[in-house]
């Protein structure tokens, strides 16, 4: 994965994510609309097969890029939490399947 900032000014951020395709940057838009000082988080993909996934965020005061590494981090906190769900649900259950 390659990110190549667009834009980036104190309350828009604009990038784009060479090497990804919805599902990153749509679970990004997911967590940051959530944000109460979000105005406007959205992707967009030019083409189905060649185009990059281009990750926009407009804020009321805070600054986009500290939101962005907010929401990242907390994208991160949520699979380290799905991945422990999962090793969990893979153990085999005591008394069960004898």
């Amino acid at each position: 994965m390659k990110i190549n900032i667009r834009a980036n000014e104190p309350n828009y951020i604009e990038i784009e994510i060479d090497g990804e395709e919805h599902s990153l940057p749509n679970a990004l838009r997911e967590i940051l609309i959530e944000e109460k000082d979000v105005e406007f988080a959205a992707y967009r993909i030019d083409h189905p097969t060649i185009g990059k996934p281009v990750l926009y965020l407009r804020t009321k005061s805070k600054k986009a890029a500290d939101v962005l590494e907010w929401a990242i981090g907390k994208l991160k906190k949520m699979a380290g939490e799905f991945k422990a769900e999962m090793k969990a649900a893979k153990k085999p259950k005591e008394g069960k399947g004898k």
